[in-house]
């Protein structure tokens, strides 16, 4: 009986934030990157737990490319409803970019 109890008393508190208008998570994407079209160029946004969103396409993207993947990753939040976290700051790594806290 105490653990139909607590997972209520869990379910009452989550409830009560989200109705305080805490932040909800952002879904994960369900099955890998996802193509995002931008200026007629295909490119992948991967959201992994972290979160962390990465900005890549097939040929490397390079270091000067900050404000492309900075709009890919825009686009790629606004289709779930979001936008990017604004404290996700972007980094190169090895030809792709790479947003610590994804959408917020």
């Amino acid at each position: 009986m105490r653990v139909g109890r607590s997972f209520g008393a869990l379910l009452s508190a989550t409830l009560a934030l989200s109705a305080c208008g805490a932040p909800m998570p952002m879904p994960l994407a369900e099955s890998g990157p996802v193509e995002v079209i931008v200026a007629d160029t295909s490119f992948l946004a991967d959201l992994q737990p972290g979160p962390v969103l990465t900005i890549s396409r097939e040929t490397p993207m390079g270091n000067a490319e900050g404000k492309l993947a900075k709009d890919v990753a825009q686009q790629f939040c606004a289709s779930r409803g979001s936008r990017v976290d604004p404290q996700a700051f972007g980094h190169y790594v090895s030809g792709a970019w790479v947003f610590r806290g994804g959408c917020a």
